[in-house]
């Protein structure tokens, strides 16, 4: 990818970035800093630059006053680079401040982005068989099952084939109502004890479909849910989309969901309730795709023991008590008109099996997807979430726990959070000696709330700047009106009413703080307690994986600097995003990973966190920035808490 030079002065700072990024998103990266508090949708016409070498193609220039626009000023959330540029910043309130190049370079690493190592062969677990049948005769009168398991046979090669009551009900006038052509949706299954494979018919259209076959992968988030369109003829994506898991409205985590389950009806709303949540992303996938519904053959879903229990409609209140016994972690297929799913009625809806208690199979689908089941180097897998998931290990061996983070990664239970979504405010450059925020959101959207990736960014200057203590409260007394008493304590304000997508303004509690500080705690004492059981320090590892829906990837000198990554060297950490719509997409296209999936769950060992002593003692520890001992983040520098006396 070609880039461009850019060259911000009166401070001769120069950055690199792809052509086309914005210049907004290139001074933030260097760390210089610009009054920009709109999040870059150009409402504020603070963040004005005057191009005095090469050109930009400036997208908007409302907010500059002519004289400016002639001047040769831009504003920089609207000007992408065409080519080696260099700009000069008006001086506002004395000398400009920028970071110190060393803090800059710090602030720019980023997990390596990774993907699946795993290369899917294009077998999927139903495909679609255009047939035509010749019309039966006096002398060829045999029932309408046998002739199309013939034609199945003859034309197509496909045999054995087998169909259930509910098709054969239908054969004899799907089979006419197109002059004897229809299309068949044929599964595939492996005969036990053998190499051969049974061939079940599980829905018939009439006509023939000329729609490429499709299926849809899912992730069941606590928090979030995300589903793909996949071409089962190629294996692309033809559109993605996600919501919050409409379950948030009857608790925030697994167990008050547990909870409420147990109430008269409750266990039948939440299913709706997620089912629901399912269909409005099936409607948009296939909306943005302009695929047919009647394409989808089939639906593979990965969640946490708990979101698989409540979709399936199985009673979950063992999970909540010791010894944590699940219904079941393998299910049989199941008809789409069984679960409310909006696909066809007949459609079959597979669902990855779980390991045990709290670890099921969005962690499962996350290590097929991640290849660490094949590989040599010891991993530490961390999928931040609110049922925050953890393995360690290789093909030799996989540890695996499960721990509750709760949803303040993902923008749940924090005043003003949300998840990855336009507008979200993902990328913030604080000025140390001001303390005001120059701020990037997604599609660079009018602020409307904080995600993740924005909250560990933010979290993260505040203590290396001083504005924070190490229990996360704010530093007394400052003379500036970001930080201010809220209705639960102190806060601080990220983004005025004025300059948001909201009619009031966008602050970050120390309510929060304290939710952020549990949250980082639960993952971190999880996979210290997952490498104190298999005898390994996180120097040990040859590799860090992290996954989770981040609105960018993770920042990790900020990860670090707040106690929710191991402190070791950068190189050691990938980035692979959403690992369990991944691993639902791969299996969705070759049937064989899906069986593999079961070998996986059956060779991951679990430990229950809640029933470790260990585990108690690690969490209290870390509810502290980083930490209570600072020799297990040695690289992490604070600054001295600031006060106005």
């Amino acid at each position: 990818m070609k880039k461009a030079v850019v060259r911000f002065l009166p401070e001769d700072v120069t950055a690199e970035a792809p052509l086309g990024t914005l210049l907004l998103d290139v001074a933030l990266e260097a760390g210089v800093f610009l009054p920009a508090s709109c999040g870059g949708a150009g409402s504020c016409g603070r963040c004005k630059v005057k191009v005095t070498e090469g050109s930009v193609e400036a997208l908007a220039l409302e907010k500059l006053r002519a004289e400016d626009r002639a001047a040769g000023f831009v504003l920089a959330c609207q000007s992408r680079l065409t080519g080696d540029v260099s700009v000069e910043i008006p001086r506002v309130r004395g000398v400009r401040k920028v970071l110190p190049r060393d803090e800059a370079e710090r602030m720019r690493l980023t997990a390596r982005p990774m993907e699946s190592p795993i290369i899917p062969q294009i077998d999927p677990l139903a495909f679609t068989v255009l047939v035509s049948t010749p019309p039966p005769v006096v002398l060829d009168n045999v029932s309408d099952l046998e002739r199309l398991v013939r034609t199945l046979r003859k034309d197509h090669h496909i045999a054995p084939v087998t169909a259930g009551l509910e098709i054969v009900r239908e054969l004899p006038t799907v089979l006419r109502q197109d002059d004897w052509k229809i299309t068949a949706c044929l599964r595939t299954e492996d005969v036990p004890d053998s190499s051969a494979r049974l061939h079940r018919i599980c829905r018939i259209l009439p006509g023939h479909l000329t729609a490429p076959p499709t299926a849809v992968a899912v992730d069941i988030g606590t928090t979030s849910l995300w589903g793909e369109l996949v071409n089962l003829d190629t294996g692309a994506v033809l559109a993605r989309a996600s919501r919050y898991n409409p379950q948030i409205s009857m608790g925030d985590d697994v167990i008050s969901r547990i909870v409420y389950s147990l109430k008269k009806d409750g266990l039948a709303k939440l299913q709706e309730h997620v089912t629901d949540g399912l269909n409005q992303i099936v409607a948009e996938i296939l909306e943005k795709s302009g695929q047919p519904r009647e394409a989808i053959n089939f639906m593979v879903a990965a969640g946490n023991t708990v979101m698989t229990h409540l979709f399936l409609g199985l009673y979950p209140k063992f999970l909540r008590e010791s010894p944590y016994v699940p219904a079941a972690q393998n299910v049989d297929p199941i008809p789409a008109r069984d679960l409310g799913v909006d696909i066809p009625s007949q459609s079959p809806v597979m669902v990855f099996p779980g390991v045990a208690s709290y670890v099921g199979g969005d962690i499962v689908s996350g290590v097929l997807a991640n290849g660490m089941w094949t590989s040599d180097e010891m991993t530490l897998f961390i999928d931040i979430g609110t049922n925050g998931e953890i393995v360690t290990g290789n093909r030799e061996l996989m540890m695996t726990a499960s721990c509750s983070a709760g949803p303040a990664f993902e923008g749940g239970g924090l005043e003003y959070g949300m998840r990855a979504a336009p507008g979200a405010i993902e990328g913030i450059l604080l000025d140390p000696e001001t303390y005001e925020p120059m701020i990037r959101t997604i599609d660079s959207q009018p602020a409307i709330g904080i995600c993740g990736s924005g909250i560990i960014n933010i979290i993260s200057q505040m203590l290396k700047i001083g504005l924070l203590d190490q229990n996360g409260k704010f530093a007394p007394d400052l003379t500036t009106p970001r930080i201010r008493e809220g209705r639960s304590g102190h806060e601080y304000v990220i983004c005025w009413a004025r300059e948001s997508g909201l009619s009031e303004d966008i602050v970050l509690t120390e309510v929060d703080l304290d939710n952020i500080m549990r949250a980082k705690a639960a993952m971190f004492s999880g996979y210290t307690c997952l490498l104190d059981k298999v005898g390994l320090g996180v120097d040990d590892l040859d590799r860090v994986i992290i996954a989770g829906a981040f609105g960018s990837f993770i920042n990790l000198d900020h990860a670090i600097t707040i106690g929710l990554l191991p402190d070791i060297p950068p190189e050691k950490f990938l980035f692979i995003g959403n690992s369990s719509l991944k691993g639902a997409r791969l299996a969705s296209v070759d049937r064989s990973l899906l069986r593999k999936s079961r070998h996986i769950a059956r060779s991951m060992t679990n430990v229950e966190l809640s029933e470790d002593p260990s585990y108690m003692d690690n969490f209290m520890a870390a509810l502290f920035f980083p930490h209570t001992r600072a020799e297990l983040f040695p690289s992490v520098r604070l600054g001295t808490v600031k006060s106005s006396s």
